[in-house]
């Protein structure tokens, strides 16, 4: 399976929890997206960021439309914080942590 992670509001969020949720993932030969609409300018940057909290993925996707992205590569499921990126039902839109984060 396809699974879509975003960066901003989930991953920096809950670095660790998503650690091990994708070390677990691609070790059972799922394939990892991180996707984001941060600028392409930071690519290394966030790239770095990733490493440091151990994110496993197998593409860092940067790109203004999520879920256009998301047709086309047929992503399973998506973790994301804002489910307007997301019309598909094929996505299932995570928000938890923004609305915990208000509590």
């Amino acid at each position: 399976m396809k699974f879509a992670f975003d960066f901003d509001g989930v991953i920096s969020e809950m670095p660790e929890l998503f650690s091990t949720l994708t070390i677990a993932l691609k070790s059972g030969g799922h394939e990892i997206f991180i996707v984001t609409d941060f600028d392409e300018n930071y690519r290394n940057f966030r790239e770095s960021e990733l490493a440091a909290m151990s994110i496993a993925y197998d593409h860092l996707i940067i790109t203004g439309s999520k879920q256009t992205f998301m047709q086309q590569e047929g992503i399973s499921f998506a973790f994301d914080d804002d489910p307007e990126y997301y019309n598909d039902k094929q996505c299932v839109h995570l928000y938890a942590f923004s609305q915990a984060k208000r509590r």
